[in-house]
Parts: C-alpha cells; sequence; structure tokens
C-alpha cells in the first residue's frame, strides 16, 4: 500500500484536522444528535483518507527510454492520391500506415510532421505525445488541386533545415533522424534544389511510393476530400510514376538508404534506417500502483446519501410539527 496525495499532504492535514476536530466535538457536545454526529465523523475520515490516495503498489515496470529526434518530410502533393500503393490504396494512406509502423517501433522518441506541396507546414512539432502524431497523421491531407501548379521534391529543404538546426541548438545530445516519405515526382519545370541538410541527420531513410506503371489521381477539395480523376487538357487520365531515381538522389544528399514501398513489415526498412541511437538498455524503472481512491469515493456518496436522507426527514418532520 502505498499514498500519493490529490493535493498536497499538509493541506489534506490541515483539513483533516478540521473536519475530524468539528465533527468529535459536536458528538461530544450534542449526545440528542450522537448518531448523526458520528455518521459525519466517519465521512470525514474517509474523505481525509480519500485525498492522501492510497493505492495498491504492483510491479516495477521500465519506462522506454530513447535520445531520438524523428522527422517526417512527407509529399502531399496531388500525386500522393494516386492509386498504385499496395494494390489500390492511395500513396497517402501508404504514408499513414508507415508513419503508424515507425512510431510503434520507436518507443520514446520525439516525433515531429513536416508536409509539403505547394507550401511547407510543420504540421506537428517534437513531441513524445504519440496521440497527438496518430492524430496529425490521420487528417494529413493531399494539397487542394485548385492551388497545385508544379511541384518541387525539395521543397521542405529550407524549412527542414531551419527545424533541425533547431533541434540541434536546444538537444545536440539527441540524434536526428529524418524519413523522407514521397514518390519523386517533379512537376516543377526547374531541377530540384539538393537538400542541404546532410551534416544534421544522423540516421533515417527516404521511402518511395507507387510504381513505375503509375495510378490514377483524383483530384482534391479544400476540405481534403476526394472528386473526379485528373485528367489533361484532352481528357485523357492523369497518370503519375514512381521516380526511384529521383528518391535515391534525396538519399545520397540525406546520407541514408532508400527503400520502395510496398505495404507490409516496416521492420526491414528500419534495420536499413540505422535509426541512430535508440537506447537498447531499459530507461529509468517506475513504479506500478493501482489507486484505490474510486471505492473510498463511492463509500463517501452513499454516507453523504444518508446523512442527506436523515436531514430532509427532520426537516419534513420540523415542518409538519409546526401549526
Amino acid at each position: 500500500m502505498s499514498l500519493h496525495p490529490l493535493i498536497p499532504w499538509p493541506l489534506v492535514v490541515v483539513i483533516g484536522l478540521l473536519l475530524v476536530g468539528f465533527t468529535t466535538w459536536r458528538l461530544v457536545a450534542d449526545p440528542r444528535r450522537r448518531g448523526r454526529w458520528a455518521l459525519r465523523l466517519v465521512t470525514g475520515l474517509v474523505m481525509v483518507v480519500a485525498l492522501l490516495g492510497p493505492a495498491v503498489n504492483g510491479g516495477i515496470a521500465q519506462q522506454a527510454a530513447s535520445d531520438v529526434n524523428v522527422f517526417f518530410v512527407v509529399d502531399t502533393t496531388t500525386s500522393s492520391m494516386a492509386r498504385d500503393h499496395n494494390g489500390k490504396q492511395t500513396r497517402l494512406e501508404g504514408y499513414r500506415e508507415d508513419i503508424a509502423k515507425i512510431q510503434k517501433e520507436m518507443p520514446g522518441a520525439r516525433f515531429s510532421l513536416i508536409t509539403f506541396d505547394y507550401a511547407t507546414r510543420v504540421v506537428m512539432p517534437l513531441t513524445t505525445d504519440t496521440t497527438a502524431l496518430q492524430a496529425a497523421a490521420s487528417t494529413m491531407r493531399a494539397e487542394n488541386s485548385l492551388y497545385s501548379g508544379g511541384s518541387s521534391v525539395t521543397a521542405a529543404g529550407e524549412r527542414l533545415r531551419t527545424t533541425l538546426e533547431g533541434a540541434q541548438e536546444r538537444a545536440p545530445e539527441r540524434s536526428r533522424i529524418v524519413f523522407y516519405l514521397g514518390d519523386g515526382e517533379q512537376t516543377a519545370s526547374s531541377r530540384p534544389t539538393p537538400f542541404d541538410v546532410g551534416d544534421l541527420v544522423d540516421g533515417g531513410a527516404v521511402l518511395g511510393y507507387g510504381t513505375k506503371q503509375g495510378g490514377k489521381m483524383a483530384t482534391t477539395r479544400g476540405d481534403g476530400s476526394a472528386g473526379e480523376d485528373v485528367t489533361d487538357s484532352e481528357g485523357n487520365p492523369g497518370i503519375s510514376t514512381i521516380d526511384e531515381q529521383q528518391l535515391e538522389e534525396i538519399a545520397d544528399q540525406f546520407d541514408v538508404p532508400y527503400t520502395h514501398r510496398t505495404g507490409g513489415d516496416i521492420s526491414p526498412a528500419l534495420e536499413q534506417a540505422d535509426p541512430g541511437t535508440t537506447s537498447d538498455a531499459a530507461g529509468a524503472e517506475i513504479e506500478i500502483y493501482t489507486s484505490v481512491v474510486w471505492v473510498l469515493a463511492v463509500i463517501l456518496a452513499l454516507l453523504l446519501s444518508i446523512d442527506l436522507f436523515l436531514v430532509t426527514r427532520e426537516i419534513s418532520r420540523l415542518r409538519r410539527a409546526t401549526p
């Protein structure tokens, strides 16, 4: 058994002295209502014990430990809606699935999500909150097709470097791991500006999505919903294909391996990625306990209900006795 006070324990002591002291005094001073004050004394004692936060001790667990910052750089241009990932899934669905898989394989790491299309956005800054990462990935949408006017596969270069420099300055001891997720399709007229972040990246991988045969793409609206398929000026369906040579060049710029993703287990890709210095040793020991405050809360509610019933009954009796 252990105690985990719900409020600072000195305040619990003060409240306890006041409650127990007052009810004990009334118990002695008002013998006609001794039963009522005994009930309130018990109620006060239960309340004080509940505020102390009693708990049943469990075992000792090892806290996940990691000294890694992980940055996902994700291509959300219209081509991410091409339906040629793992059958007929969109590439965007593949991004979401792999982000979730990587997160599960790297417990304790801090994660950040950066997307790029006609603009680059830090959707989620570094955090250990995996629920926030899951929410950010699940709500990730392809760009609005109305604003699609040609994109560069390295559009996130400047923002990524600034973000990595900030992470290095704040926590130089933590490794910086970058996972680039995209299809490598350069639709801007100019050649992509190389990423200049090799000195800031300690590991990661470039993950490629799509096929050489390509897939049809749906247009996207402002709310992220899919519309009709993309067509060219002559009404022919727009086809997006993967450019693995471009993706391999990006991998060289990061000095990380390139892996073509078609779904399935992410572990082989992570093994090639050299994900930095994730600690193999167990983290700090943390005590596991089960709080029993809820049991005391139920008892307290029952005692208060009995007291309320008795008070209400007495008030009713006095009203009937009054002429």
